[in-house]
């Protein structure tokens, strides 16, 4: 559990040209995680100032937005003077998204709602046609202007991580093989140059053990600080593929669950991005470094694909309906389809336990289990693809 679950998320609530009005709750001073203070999160995200901040400015654009006298460019110096990094965003039906406005983000699991300025809500339609130049006065072209002002700016720390569409290429996709290779989920591999000013995060992507050392010697900081991203500088290393730094940032005492208030089991934790991006070496690195509870935590066990199942429903309703008569000689159970699925998702095994009042009927079901339900394979604590046993909870009998 990490504290960014406890938080409503602050952002814009506009539709396309009018404001709408939206309320946010700040985090009661006396919220824990796990025993740990909100307040002891070391997280800005759980900064009820930051949030209020943030909120304020928020309310500020959406009235001048809603009149038409929102300045883009002035907009998003007065951001970059705060502190406040977030892109102006579009929410779809898929989740949210900068494409519209002109910028494209490359965090795995895609971008969070405190991590933008959501101006309004796109459709399809408008969405297909987001490359086309639309009036100046929409929301859309203030968005599009105001992010092309925050990446330009030299002070904007994550233009590794976000930039402009026609610069960006295709969105990444993980291969469904672990072993095709890894394509790179995180950011884009021309960093640009290195500014000190960016902080740990940058120098720990761009992979520069100086900076981490000088930066860490500079000043006392928190070497566990999560961004606005929710990654602290290890995660973003081991993200990169930086040894070196993440190496450098582990003898600094940088921790494999990540911040304080995060958890092993966390998308956005050193050690989960490290299965992600399959790089074992640093997987044993860190290992020691955690419980051998914890390091257990990261076992994954079969998870079936929701269509399938929808699928092996309707198969057992017209299964039950053809056996209907020798069912009802027993009252109405609960049985556990046991299957073991190999590493590809191939169920190899299935059983029923306890067995029904008809084998014919047992057998038949088992069948189209293995037909039609589809799995996602296990994986252990190193992500790698393993055979697993795996459970289904079927009800009959009684006239069901």
């Amino acid at each position: 559990m990490i504290c960014k679950r406890l938080l409503a998320a602050s952002f814009l609530c506009l539709g396309a040209l009018g404001a709408a009005s939206c309320s946010q709750r700040e985090p009661a001073g006396n919220l824990t995680v796990d025993g740990v203070s909100i307040a002891q999160c070391n997280d800005l995200r759980a900064d009820a100032g930051v949030l209020r901040k943030q909120r304020k400015g928020d309310e500020s654009l959406r009235r001048k937005l809603a009149k038409g006298t929102a300045n883009a460019v002035a907009e998003a110096h007065k951001a970059l003077d705060a502190g406040d990094y977030r892109l102006a965003a579009a929410t779809t039906a898929q989740g949210i998204t900068t494409e519209p406005y002109g910028v494209q983000c490359r965090v795995l699991g895609g971008l969070s709602p405190w991590t933008v300025r959501a101006l309004a809500f796109v459709g399809d339609d408008a969405a297909a046609g987001a490359g086309k130049e639309l009036p100046d006065d929409t929301v859309t072209g203030f968005g599009r202007r105001y992010n092309a002002a925050i990446l330009a700016d030299p002070r904007y720390p994550y233009a590794d991580v976000c930039r402009a569409v026609d610069k960006a290429g295709p969105a990444p996709t993980l291969p469904d093989n672990p072993d095709a290779g890894i394509v790179q989920p995180y950011g884009f591999a021309e960093l640009g140059p290195a500014r000190m000013a960016y902080g740990l995060g940058a120098a720990a992507r761009r992979g520069s053990v100086y900076d981490i050392g000088v930066l860490l010697e500079r000043e006392k900081q928190d070497v566990d600080a999560p961004d606005m991203f929710g990654l602290t500088p290890l995660a973003w290393a081991v993200a990169y593929h930086r040894w070196p730094a993440a190496e450098a940032l582990l003898r600094a005492k940088a921790n494999p669950k990540g911040a304080v208030c995060q958890s092993l089991i966390d998308r956005e934790s050193p050690l989960q991005v490290a299965r992600v991006m399959r790089w074992y070496g640093v997987i044993r690195r860190m290992r020691p470094l955690v419980s051998e509870e914890e390091f257990a935590s990261l076992r994954q066990k079969p998870r079936w694909d929701d269509a399938s199942l929808i699928e092996f429903n309707h198969a057992l309703t017209e299964l039950k309906e053809r056996y209907e008569k020798i069912l009802k000689r027993q009252d109405f159970a609960r049985h556990d389809l046991d299957f073991q699925v190999d590493e590809h998702g191939n169920t190899t095994e299935c059983k029923m336990e306890p067995a029904s009042v008809s084998p014919g009927f047992d057998k038949e079901l088992c069948g189209l289990a293995v037909e039609i339900v589809r799995w996602t394979p296990a994986r252990d604590a190193f992500g790698t693809r393993v055979p697993e046993s795996a459970k289904l909870l079927v009800g009959f009998g009684g006239g069901s």
